[in-house]
């Protein structure tokens, strides 16, 4: 009876301690979600019904705001932004089905170099490949000055069609991933079963497509939702072919003379109705999910689809093409355009070389972009991770509070980042808190927007150690603050490094905060891109890219190399351990 009743007494009450620490994680990432997240998008998005909020222009409810958005350029905007995100999807989806088909269902031997490719393609700048096919297909670029006038590429570059196709390429990624590991819950029994009733051909590939509806449903979510709030495209390729977006009219409304924030915020409200709008049918397919579940103990895996020597050809034709069009072509053509010395030389030795490099490394204004992005960006990230960690800790706990905090986390994710940048200048500009125009507000919206998808990627591992572990400690006589050295961040050192590393680096190619938010006369380096092109600067602007991706692909692994050498001796063998796991 008395094992029976230590067995089954009730764990001990939290220390006094350990309950001020749970009140000061939940206080601080209330704090954090209140002023970097809530109080900006509330404060904006309001003004497109209270055009008057904050001592504004304007008095009471009114929905004027909302006609001026269905109205000239900004409805042509909208229109665009409709079109290219549908067209965008359905190319995105249909691409990644058949690209994770052929990883998933055949014997060609390509799933490391998609996977390879696939993440390095979601991590580029959109508006850097803008620019590569911007260079390369405007009139006088470079196949101009190849001789290649092909006027139909420069025509549909030059176009809705040149904008929804490098949208679609760039997400890609995203309806990979959504839809590849749904091909593993279609076990072989029933292709059999197909076989047997008779069903094949076209009819087999209908069923499949069926099967695989709520994967497809959430891949084009997603790229649809990306595809409208993403900002790169419309200010490169969209902007330089007179393609008005949804972003674009924002960013315009923003910088309207006189301001016009009322209009940016109906603009912003239509853009996340249109998301929604996706996210809802998404969710419509999803209720009835029950009907597509075949993913069973009984299940077997599915074999494979031999392919041929044609087959072979056309595989990898395909995924050959797909690599150029998405990556190859641009980034050769920004390279090649770096070494150009002068635009409408020609393409020959003697207008080769490296004055733009020279240019980029000597001037200032130049090179100082790229310092000052790097120096916010290391200090954005830093924040960022300590807040990320600070709400999964919170999240972990399950409490009503973090279910609330995950709720507010993942709407963000899917919220466009210059909505977020558009409630900062709004919001952080008001007399109670002048901080519009300075670098705390830039760092400080960069911090926000890493934030959220630090604390998921910190989520996973933090969970899985178990609260025994400090419990342990506790009892030889570790503190608090030791269990944390010598315990935690070791366990989660691989996470904290590769966390930071990501934000940091995305921080470097920011663009919306940056466009919205730079200080002036500090522009950062997406700033310095985006001017350089829009002044014709080709060459300089893609050799200032060069070496950016350069500098920052080098720092990242030094960093990488560096830590792992200089971390304690604990750190070190957990986090090779799991490096090469």
């Amino acid at each position: 009876m008395a094992r029976a009743s230590t067995l089954h007494r009730r764990p001990a009450p939290m220390g006094a301690g350990r309950l001020l620490a749970r009140v000061a994680l939940g206080s601080t990432g209330l704090a954090a979600i209140l002023l970097l997240l809530v109080y900006p998008l509330v404060s904006f998005l309001l003004l497109a019904v209270f055009p008057g909020l904050f001592g504004q222009s304007g008095q009471g409810f009114s929905l004027a705001a909302f006609a001026q958005a269905l109205d000239g350029y900004a409805l042509q905007s909208v229109l665009n932004s409709l079109a290219i995100g549908l067209s965008s999807g359905a190319l995105a989806v249909g691409l990644g089905l058949y690209v994770s088909w052929l990883t998933q269902r055949t014997t060609l031997s390509v799933r490391r170099l998609v996977d390879g490719a696939v993440w390095l393609l979601l991590l580029t700048p959109s508006y850097l490949l803008a620019i590569g096919w911007l260079v390369l297909t405007q009139h006088g670029g470079l196949l101009n000055q190849a001789g290649l006038h092909w006027g139909w590429l420069e025509a549909a570059f030059s176009g809705p069609i040149g904008v929804a196709l490098v949208l679609a390429v760039k997400h890609i990624p995203f309806a990979y991933l959504a839809i590849a590991p749904s091909w593993n819950t279609i076990g072989g029994e029933l292709e059999e079963a197909a076989q047997v009733h008779g069903i094949r051909g076209g009819q087999a590939t209908l069923l499949l497509a069926k099967l695989l509806l709520p994967a497809i449903a959430a891949a084009f979510a997603v790229v649809f939702a990306e595809a409208l709030s993403d900002f790169g495209v419309a200010a490169t390729l969209g902007a330089s072919s007179n393609v008005p977006l949804l972003t674009y009219s924002i960013y315009r409304a923003l910088y309207a003379n006189p301001l016009n924030f009322p209009l940016a915020a109906a603009s912003s409200w239509i853009l996340l109705a249109l998301a929604g709008i996706a996210v809802w049918a998404q969710a419509r397919v999803n209720r009835r999910a029950a009907a597509y579940a075949v993913l069973s103990g009984r299940g077997r895996l599915a074999r494979r689809v031999v392919l041929g020597g044609y087959g072979k050809a056309v595989a990898w034709f395909s995924l050959g093409l797909l690599g150029l069009v998405a990556l190859a072509i641009p980034a050769l053509a920004t390279v090649f355009m770096s070494f150009t010395k002068v635009l409408g030389d020609g393409l020959n030795w003697a207008n080769l070389g490296l004055d733009n490099y020279q240019t980029v490394l000597r001037q200032g204004d130049l090179l100082g972009p790229l310092t000052y992005s790097g120096m916010l960006a290391g200090l954005a990230a830093t924040t960022a991770l300590v807040l990320a960690l600070v709400l999964a800790s919170v999240l972990s706990s399950g409490s009503r509070l973090a279910r609330g905090l995950d709720v507010v986390l993942l709407g963000t994710l899917a919220l466009p980042g210059l909505v977020l940048a558009a409630g900062y200048i709004f919001a952080y500009n008001q007399p109670f808190l002048p901080l519009y125009g300075t670098s705390l507000l830039l760092g400080m919206a960069y911090a926000a927007g890493a934030m959220p998808s630090s604390s998921r990627i910190l989520l996973g591992p933090l969970t899985q150690l178990h609260h025994s572990l400090g419990e342990a400690a506790r009892v030889h006589g570790v503190s608090g603050l030791g269990v944390l050295r010598r315990i935690t961040l070791p366990l989660l050192a691989q996470p904290l490094l590769y966390a930071w590393l990501l934000a940091a680096s995305g921080i470097v190619f920011e663009l919306p905060a940056s466009e919205l938010l730079y200080p002036p006369g500090q522009p950062p380096l997406a700033v310095a891109l985006l001017k350089s092109v829009h002044n014709f600067d080709f060459g300089l602007s893609t050799a200032l890219e060069v070496v950016a991706v350069a500098i920052v692909v080098g720092t990242v692994w030094l960093i990488r190399a560096v830590v792992t050498r200089l971390l304690p001796p604990n750190w070190q063998r957990r986090l090779n351990e799991q490096h090469s796991h």
